[in-house]
């Protein structure tokens, strides 16, 4: 089953250009249930859908701690109120 997952750059290192955002981008398209990823700058956002049988919010967060960004999972219940 296919789930959205917002992460949102929190900390000191930020998204800053187009090429951060390319970087995280393949970073993430690389890992196995990953359909589609998103990362934009202007927001701090990465968008990810994902298969969640193959992988997990947290796996996804541990990848992109990896590329030296800290982040928090966005819980889309509630974002809107």
């Amino acid at each position: 089953m296919n789930k959205a997952i917002t992460l949102v750059v929190i900390g000191d290192q930020q998204l800053v250009c187009e090429g951060c955002e390319q970087r995280v981008e393949r970073a993430l398209k690389g890992q196995p249930g990953v359909q589609k990823v998103r990362a934009n700058a202007r927001n701090q956002c990465i968008d990810v859908l994902s298969d969640t049988a193959t992988l997990n919010a947290d796996t996804i967060a541990e990848r992109v701690r990896e590329l030296g960004y800290q982040t928090r999972v966005v819980d889309p219940t509630s974002a809107k109120s």
